[in-house]
């Protein structure tokens, strides 16, 4: 078969490639924490939520109480178990081997033997009846693998249990090794934290205390939030875990202030928590946990609104004069600040967002943006009866965005001068695992914002989501990097050089940036015939490529290859070339 050759023609110098580009949001909501990167095996631990028992146990024996939170140490419901037993089984306790830590908190009503632990590693204690709050029982234990074990607790006598909780005894702030050493392979060069929608949910001063004493947070209307767990979520990673992991990750955290949550006090505090010195209020309170300044320099305020924001859903002037005051807290408590406004574009909210920044009264340069190619499975047909697979492979080819376009061209058309737009929130949807076209729509889409810096005005960007849902898969109790988290490693070739204005065959979409004495590229194959790549004036010195199995939302399998210019079909591939 003859390979057709696609050569690159490199024509003249840009502006400076963008290294914010790398950065994901790890948003807390479905498997990105529990599930992913919280060490936490037991769904529900803290026993929230359910109807006649806690979502996610098998019951026996037992009365759930719900309406006593406050002889809770975490004001959630809780279980009285009288002769009765406990037990969780699912996916998620699944183990590689190691030391793990058992735990439960309980309370005995009378002499009691209480006895839990993983299915086969289980211990038993003795109790007398207890006059105060609460007692932990832990004991420590070393186990082979382990694929969807049973968690169990049981009480011969009568004994309140509150929370249950099992963990790699190894863990880093309650997070796994494994995969926090998975990000740092990736390499992320900011962390966006609590989210998204999860951010209208998190109680930052909650996540203060010790993690048993952290009252779980439920997700209201938004059934997709934390789908996976019950609809709550027990803050185990908290605000002061979140900027450990930013530092073990070498990334910039970054934060968002809730818009329903948080007023004008509540913002400076937060901020003056992150920021501030041993002499502010919080500051000191941040001190006094052990933690330096996190020195956070990008606060967003407020997400999704527009969807979301109740109230200010229906009043965009009213949305406007909350974002006027949490603005000016923030920058209050630290001028250095920089507030990140949210916006969209989406169909139907277009006047919401004329009619906000027209009552904004807030200088602000730097305005958040939420781009999903789609959410269709690749046998639904779209436009022109072609199904979403084959218009992906059309996307981002004339170098347009209807809704950038939008916002230089209607929002800001006489100030877009003086508009820096973070894509926060971009993959191609929300909430699916890793697959072949997931991947190649996000190298595409990456490509068109490092090209259309200049154009648009795109200084950052976010994943969304590193983890289980694109990037990093976490199942069966092991870690896998994907195509994804693969493409964000080798796209780091790019990163402070210059962009490279240049010609080739629209079959690949390329782009080339400069770095002194060599030139880095990455072509991204349109189509499924493999194109053989040449630089026009240039020697091509060393190769990566992400060859894929197959291309489609129902398959994953991928190889890394080093040392071929054949570009396989709906591929990546990556040279370093110098000058002939």
């Amino acid at each position: 078969m003859t390979l057709k050759n696609v050569e690159i023609n490199i024509k003249g110098r840009g502006a400076p490639f963008e290294n914010g580009l790398f950065g994901v949001n790890a948003e807390i909501t479905r498997k990105g924490f529990f599930g992913g990167l919280s060490a936490e095996l037991l769904n529900n631990r803290k026993l929230f939520f359910g109807a006649d028992a806690p979502s996610g146990w098998e019951c026996s024996g037992y009365e759930y109480i719900k309406d006593r939170p406050e002889l809770s140490l975490c004001g959630s419901s809780f279980v009285l178990l009288d002769g009765g037993r406990l037990s969780q089984t699912s996916d998620v306790i699944s183990t590689g081997g190691g030391v793990y830590t058992a735990r439960v908190w309980v309370k005995a009503l009378s002499a009691a033997t209480v006895t839990f632990g993983l299915s086969g590693y289980e211990k038993s204690f003795e109790l007398e009846e207890d006059g105060g709050h609460y007692r932990l029982l832990s004991f420590d234990f070393e186990c082979g693998e382990v694929s969807r074990g049973t968690f169990s607790v049981s009480v011969s006598g009568r004994a309140y249990v509150f929370e249950a909780s099992l963990m790699i005894k190894d863990n880093f702030y309650g997070m796994r090794r494994d995969v926090i050493e998975a990000l740092k392979y990736v390499r992320p060069s900011s962390v966006r934290f609590p989210g998204g929608c999860a951010a209208d949910h998190f109680q930052w001063k909650e996540s203060l205390k010790a993690p048993e004493f952290r009252k779980p947070v439920g997700a209201g209307d938004k059934w997709f939030l934390f789908r996976d767990t019950y609809d709550q979520d027990c803050l185990d990673i908290g605000i002061n875990e979140f900027m450990m992991l930013c530092r073990e990750l070498g990334a910039e955290p970054e934060y968002t202030v809730s818009l329903l949550l948080s007023d004008a006090d509540d913002a400076r505090r937060l901020v003056e928590y992150c920021n501030g010195g041993a002499d502010t209020e919080y500051g000191a309170k941040r001190q006094a946990l052990g933690f330096d300044k996190f020195d956070v320099r990008y606060w967003y305020i407020g997400n999704e609104v527009y969807f979301f924001g109740g109230k200010y859903k229906d009043d965009a002037v009213l949305a406007a004069k909350k974002t006027d005051e949490l603005i000016k807290a923030v920058k209050d408590a630290d001028p250095s600040a920089v507030p990140v406004v949210g916006l969209t574009w989406a169909e139907g909210f277009k006047q919401w967002n004329r009619d906000f920044v027209s009552a904004l009264n807030s200088d602000h340069g730097y305005v958040s943006y939420h781009n999903y190619i789609g959410i269709l499975p690749d046998e639904t047909q779209g436009e022109n009866g072609m199904a979403t697979k084959e218009m992906l492979e059309c996307n981002f080819a004339d170098g347009a965005d209807p809704g950038l376009d939008f916002y230089k061209n209607d929002l800001y058309k006489d100030s877009f001068d003086k508009i820096n737009v973070f894509a926060d929130e971009w993959n191609y949807t929300w909430g699916r695992d890793s697959s072949n076209a997931l991947f190649f729509s996000n190298a595409l889409q990456f490509h068109f914002f490092a090209k259309s810096g200049e154009k648009y005005h795109i200084r950052r960007a976010q994943f969304f989501m590193p983890v289980n849902e694109g990037m990093i898969t976490v199942k069966d109790g092991g870690v896998r990097v994907e195509s994804t988290g693969e493409l964000f490693r080798l796209m780091r070739g790019h990163e402070n050089g210059v962009l490279l204005y240049c010609d080739a065959d629209p079959s690949a979409d390329v782009l080339c940036t400069y770095h002194g004495d060599h030139v880095f590229i990455s072509a991204v194959n349109r189509g499924g015939e493999p194109l053989d790549i040449s630089v026009k004036g240039y020697a091509i010195t060393g190769s990566d490529q992400i060859v894929t199995d197959g291309y489609g939302f129902d398959c994953n399998g991928f190889t890394v290859v080093g040392g071929d210019t054949v570009l396989r079909g709906h591929s990546v591939l990556f040279i370093k070339a110098e000058r002939v």
